[in-house]
């Protein structure tokens, strides 16, 4: 489904809407944003996207995403990248003996981790579609609900 009344989110905007997302998660100590966010998922958007005028679609129905949906493109998708890096974490715990080398290692894997949110993030540069490896996931696209489409 590629036929919608909004055209899709420039980066700029995108990233507007991630800055205001990251800005009031650190405001809130993270709280006051996870409410918001468990409020309005059920309208396809974040706390930042519903501020920069931006919802998330399902690509199969053309409609915003659902409330479910919406929990694993924010929350599921990035979690599972995230924790792709803990088991090596614990059984590098176990095998390594000595501590420097231990924290070497781990700190590495961590590293790895954040390489992958990073890459997440700016594959959003990569081609005219405009979107991040989660949006491939879940099927998803991220429109601009702020400017009409001129038929």
């Amino acid at each position: 489904m590629s036929e919608y009344s909004f055209p899709k989110a420039t980066v700029q905007h995108r990233l507007g809407g991630k800055a205001v997302d990251l800005a009031m998660y650190s405001v809130t100590f993270g709280i006051g944003w996870l409410i918001w966010s468990l409020i309005i998922w059920g309208q396809g958007q974040t706390p930042g996207k519903q501020i920069v005028k931006l919802r998330v679609y399902d690509q199969t129905t053309g409609k915003p995403a659902k409330w479910g949906h919406m929990a694993i493109r924010e929350f599921l998708l990035p979690l599972s990248i995230s924790l792709a890096v803990l088991p090596l974490v614990a059984l590098i715990t176990f095998l390594i003996p000595e501590d420097n080398l231990r924290i070497v290692f781990v700190g590495f894997l961590y590293l790895v981790g954040f390489v992958v949110q990073l890459v997440d993030g700016f594959w959003i540069l990569k081609g005219t579609e405009r979107h991040r490896l989660v949006d491939i996931f879940a099927k998803t696209d991220v429109l601009n609900e702020a400017q009409n489409v001129q038929a």
